[in-house]
């Protein structure tokens, strides 16, 4: 894992702004933070970039246990990049603000050239090299401050508002350069955005923050899905990056229809391994996160794609569920809803209902 966080919170005088009970964050995939002002993004974002420490708890990276201390934190923090809502120039020529970080970095003159202007490419801001920063507009310096991020070739890229008091255009070329780092050099990104949409584009998984806590603020667990066989033990689903799932859909369905899939996370059931001996089909997963929430417990496991349960807390503590344990799903018939569908879905007595059907009842 690349990040590892237990019983974290941050405590500022007497208010406690962020309480992470537990967390894990994988290598190499793009996560979303969302939340409102005041929700502890900011907070969470420089925990991760070593530039703050935990009140209590500990926070683990690359499967170590951070030591909070000058000596310890320097060599964390040549790995990890924090790019701020509110990037700050250097005054003078925009290849002195890439040189920056590579000085520190002991990196020499030379190479030094060469990395500047390959992260200029990067960013499309190539013809930007002797340009004086303070005649940027807003758009041209967030651009400019991600190539000086991306010049230091971090392992994470944190970012906080990437994409805030910047014109339409720059949000797109923005995002596109976050992606691309991401699926080219393999660069971990989470970024903080006020954007669901963003959020869903971008990322593997959304981590939504409210009061300082995990929050599910959003509603988990909605996946499109193609219809890729029906059986009488059930109706095969393929999602995106080709996880396949079956599930108890009753009706039938066109040849590849598209469904939007909805998978409760309060009637979705997780066992141990030995609770899963002689059950048939059950997916195998991983725990990748598990947090209090409203005086449940949630639990989020990997399956080739996030999927969150809910338990009580009774569940919780007889489950024992350990974050990087192995487990299997189970998916009922109660868990399972179907949203929407393209194109026309025929049903059939004991369907599975439709929320559109309801919401046309109400009208």
């Amino acid at each position: 894992m690349l990040y590892e966080l237990e019983a974290v919170t941050r405590v500022h005088g007497r208010r406690t702004v962020l309480d992470i009970p537990a967390l894990s964050i994988p290598d190499g995939k793009i996560y979303s933070l969302i939340g409102p002002n005041g929700a502890g993004k900011t907070t969470l974002l420089h925990l991760l970039a070593f530039l703050d420490a935990p009140s209590t708890g500990t926070i683990s990276f690359r499967s170590v246990p951070v030591r909070h201390t000058e000596k310890s934190l320097l060599p964390l923090r040549r790995q990890v990049v924090l790019l701020d809502q509110y990037p700050i120039l250097f005054t003078g020529p925009v290849w002195k603000n890439l040189e920056f970080g590579l000085k520190i970095r002991k990196i020499e003159r030379k190479k030094r050239k060469s990395l500047i202007e390959e992260a200029l490419a990067q960013v499309g801001m190539q013809d930007f090299f002797y340009a004086q920063a303070s005649t940027l507009s807003g758009g041209e310096t967030k651009r400019v401050a991600l190539a000086r991020a991306l010049a230091v070739r971090p392992r994470v890229l944190l970012c906080d508002e990437p994409t805030a008091n910047v014109d339409g255009e720059n949000q797109g070329v923005i995002l596109d350069i976050l992606e691309r780092a991401n699926r080219e050099q393999g660069i971990a990104i989470v970024f903080a955005t006020h954007s669901h949409s963003q959020a869903q584009r971008m990322s593997r998984q959304t981590l939504i923050l409210k009061d300082g806590r995990l929050s599910d603020l959003l509603r988990d667990n909605v996946f499109m899905a193609t219809i890729a066989g029906q059986s009488e033990n059930g109706t095969v689903c393929s999602l995106q990056n080709g996880v396949e799932i079956r599930v108890p859909l009753a009706g039938t369905f066109a040849s590849s229809c598209r469904i939007r899939l909805f998978l409760n996370p309060d009637h979705l059931i997780v066992l141990r391994e030995s609770e899963a001996e002689g059950r048939d089909g059950l997916l195998a997963a991983t725990v990748v996160m598990i947090a209090s929430e409203n005086g449940r417990i949630r639990i989020t496991v990997d399956i080739g794609l996030p999927v969150h349960a809910i338990l009580s807390r009774p569940e919780y503590a007889r489950s024992r569920f350990t974050v990087g344990g192995k487990v299997f799903l189970c998916i009922g018939e109660k868990a399972v809803l179907i949203e929407e569908v393209f194109p026309l879905y025929r049903r059939q007595t004991g369907s599975v209902p439709l929320i559109s059907d309801r919401s046309s009842s109400n009208r």
